[in-house]
């Protein structure tokens, strides 16, 4: 079972080139992103670790269940409510900025609805599976796609365009101050563990995590290459003039040997199954913790046919990511993605911290309840 976690690390750590976090990265390349870095590979590997072991404390269950077991009613259904409008600006937003990049690359005049309708229809039909079907397509799509991608980053880290000069003179600002936007940003690629808040319920009680190791090692990788290739590419100044930084880096690399010689199409080929695989499990996601909000409703993590629920909810999730593409320009999404980077980072933090005190509340108890009878024991004897 501890496959599955791994593959939401690795497509939550690939798709933050669609969430603009090289390019916030790039923009604060000489005040504090690479200190950023530098200080977010340590301090989120521990923050993984810590919060895989808490979710681990309460085996089968999602974030909804433990919340409305062990903390008031009215409470719970706040933090889950906020949880779930989180989980479903993530997809939104991948939405947006994927069907942005496909009409500035393959056809500026394309309407600029059209192409994100057909991903809110994909991504509609995908998360309104059950949990089960999420996570085997999930499987199926990473295992496709994955290696190309590697491949594709690995190409660019061994160019000979690739100026690792550039790239040591950007490193070299490794002592400036941090800026919250750049940690902020830079963290995303380690917040695979988040998906354990509905995932976790497959996860039976003798399953375990194992190869954690992966986390930082692929995170670290995906991260760095994200920020300094760019840089390499283009220069410490050049780089700084693009927005869809990575389209137009793939875009400066050739197969030689391919039926596609531009390396740009198959780029974005590939990312196209990989943003709808991140909106179909954010918008699942986002669905599962909205349903937790009726009284009385038990998760259940295969069904077939889906209940008419799973349907309304991601129409409606539909519905707002439409409209959201009407209302954002570049500088508007820009602003929503920065703030949403920031408002993550926080809750992250704010979620684990209020798992571990649960799980201290609860061993605590446990250890009274033991203490208790034994007291019992010792006096009847």
């Amino acid at each position: 079972m501890s496959r599955y976690f791994h593959y939401h690390v690795m497509y939550v750590g690939m798709i933050n080139i669609m969430l603009f976090v090289p390019w916030i990265l790039i923009q604060h390349r000489f005040n504090g992103s690479i200190s950023s870095i530098a200080l977010v590979i340590p301090v989120c590997t521990v923050l993984s670790y810590i919060a895989i072991a808490l979710f681990r404390r309460f085996p089968g269950m999602g974030l909804p269940e433990i919340l409305l077991g062990n903390t008031p009613r009215a409470f719970a259904l706040l933090i889950i409510f906020l949880t779930a409008i989180f989980w479903f600006a993530a997809g939104m937003l991948v939405i947006y900025a994927y069907a942005a990049t496909i009409q500035q690359f393959f056809n500026p005049d394309m309407n600029p609805y059209l192409f994100s309708g057909l991903m809110v229809v994909a991504s509609i039909w995908g998360s309104s599976r059950c949990t089960r079907s999420v996570q085997f397509t999930t499987e199926i799509v990473l295992l496709l796609s994955a290696p190309l991608i590697i491949a594709i980053l690995l190409k660019a880290l061994f160019n000979r365009w690739l100026d690792w000069n550039a790239i040591r003179v950007v490193a070299g600002y490794v002592r400036t101050k941090p800026s919250l936007i750049s940690f902020s940003a830079a963290s995303l690629v380690f917040a695979g563990h988040n998906t354990l808040v509905v995932f976790n319920r497959m996860m039976p009680p003798s399953a375990k995590i194992r190869n954690r190791w992966i986390i930082p090692l692929f995170c670290t990788f995906f991260l760095l290459v994200s920020v300094f290739v760019p840089i390499g590419f283009h220069g410490t100044v050049g780089v700084s003039h693009y927005i869809y930084i990575w389209s137009i880096t793939a875009d400066s690399m050739v197969l030689e040997y391919g039926f596609v010689s531009r390396v740009l199409y198959i780029f974005l080929l590939l990312y196209t199954a990989l943003s709808l695989l991140f909106a179909m499990n954010t918008w699942h996601t986002a669905m599962e913790l909205l349903k937790s909000l009726r009284k009385g409703h038990k998760p259940v993590v295969e069904e077939y046919p889906v209940k008419a629920v799973n349907w309304w909810i991601n129409i409606a999730f539909g519905a707002a990511a439409v409209g959201y593409g009407m209302w954002a320009n570049e500088r508007r999404n820009e602003w929503v993605s920065q703030s949403w980077l920031n408002i993550r980072l926080f809750s992250d933090i704010a979620i684990v911290s209020l798992l571990a005190w649960l799980a201290f509340r609860s061993s605590r108890s446990g250890y009274r309840a033991r203490a208790s009878d034994g007291g019992g024991t010792s006096a009847d004897s």
